[in-house]
């Protein structure tokens, strides 16, 4: 797999911001020492632009680094100067969201909480299809297969030689809103099934409706953690009108926590399998 180019930019600004923190110079100031706009140093940092070969030398130097810090921040520029996929669908999705299947794709773990829907990378074809269709009165009809198409070619990471590690914890009420028709909603079970049977980087935990009040009763979110130590853990929320990443660690912490502790509240992955079957064959 290529390196995640928003990944590579994302970690590219993090390293700078850090650096330039740590010698106690403002953004401004470190601009106008490298003849930079502040705005441009400022969307550099937080890895929504890119940066030239010539003003990255610049910054390294500015900032101390060394040859070998140089050089790291050079190759993450390359990575962050490529297309990935994602990039083919900036006519169809807002920046947040394309930033979003940046950093899904370059993840090495992915954690979510979901109360009423499957979640993306678990969805079958005809399931993502009717939650596309019924999600949102502002999607056209000419945008249901695109939209479809990118949640599938999200799911290839859960495949391959480094996958994807997801885990799904499920409210109850997932398995019981019959998405697309009882034989929809019957095949997005036997597959959840089987992908947790097939897959040991994939777990599925449901939480029971005997399961009560926890702590993360409130709303959908999905906790992405990186491979590289330097990378800190995010979180996205989508709500009905709002995409929203979250970079800042206490309420990254918050989330992370109350995932956690809702977990200790769910059925085991056997248990959570043997409940997805039955409601499978009542569906039937």
């Amino acid at each position: 797999m290529s390196p995640s180019a928003v990944v590579a930019a994302w970690e590219l600004g993090l390293r700078l911001r850090e650096r330039r923190e740590h010698l106690a110079l403002s953004v401004g100031g470190a601009a106008r020492a490298v003849q930079m706009q502040q705005p441009n140093l400022s969307a550099v940092e937080a890895g929504k632009k890119k940066v030239t070969a010539a003003n990255l030398t610049r910054l390294a130097q500015l900032f101390e680094f060394d040859a070998d810090g140089q050089q790291h921040l050079q190759e993450l520029r390359a990575d962050a100067d490529h297309r990935d996929w994602y990039h083919r669908y900036t006519w169809l999705f807002g920046d947040e969201f394309i930033r979003y299947l940046g950093l899904e794709y370059g993840a090495a773990c992915v954690s979510v909480y979901q109360g009423s829907l499957v979640h993306g990378l678990l969805q079958t074809e005809d399931y993502a299809k009717a939650v596309i269709r019924g999600g949102s009165p502002y999607i056209r009809l000419t945008e249901v297969e695109p939209r479809c198409e990118v949640r599938l070619a999200r799911q290839r990471r859960l495949t391959g030689e480094h996958p994807l590690r997801l885990t799904a914890l499920l409210s109850e009420a997932v398995l019981r809103q019959e998405v697309g028709g009882p034989e929809v909603m019957r095949r997005q079970l036997d597959h959840l099934v089987a992908a947790a049977e097939e897959h040991e980087h994939i777990e599925i935990r449901v939480l029971p409706f005997t399961a009560g009040a926890h702590p993360a009763l409130g709303g959908p979110f999905t906790v992405l953690s990186f491979d590289s130590p330097g990378l800190p853990n995010i979180v996205w929320q989508e709500t009905l009108t709002t995409l929203t990443i979250i970079e800042r660690h206490q309420q990254v912490r918050e989330y992370t926590v109350a995932l956690a502790e809702s977990m200790q509240s769910a059925l085991s992955a056997d248990e959570s399998r043997d409940l997805i079957r039955e409601v499978a064959k009542e569906i039937t």
